[in-house]
């Protein structure tokens, strides 16, 4: 199916080092996710598998990447050309103001959220 900007795009399924991904690529950009479980599930070495495996398939050099260990963005450098300018992060940060927990019916918490 393909997250925001990549709807549509054929998948490509590759595997490194133990780690599987389905990569979407549209322009400059490649859409990156982990399809297999993995404990820990660490940012760092599985990013790195995935910058491999999108070099590994388009000859790209990835520039930059967001994300967490699931779904990854990647900004690709293709053919000496720049890569695409790494999206504003979008962060929401949310306190618990109030909870209140039911053994039976389970709980509810209340939150405020302010974006940054």
């Amino acid at each position: 199916m393909g997250g925001p900007g990549f709807y549509g795009v054929t998948p490509v399924t590759r595997k490194v080092e133990g780690s599987t991904f389905v990569m979407r690529f549209r322009d400059d950009m490649a859409e990156v996710i982990r399809t297999n479980p993995e404990f820990p599930a660490r940012y760092g070495p599985i990013s790195e598998r995935a910058q491999k495996a999108v070099f590994l398939e388009t000859g790209c050099k990835p520039a930059w990447v967001t994300g967490d260990p699931a779904v990854m963005v990647m900004g690709l450098s293709c053919h000496g050309r720049p890569a695409p300018k790494e999206p504003r992060k979008r962060i929401i940060s949310c306190d618990i103001m109030g909870s209140y927990i039911n053994d039976r019916l389970g709980g509810e918490a209340t939150l405020e959220c302010s974006k940054r």
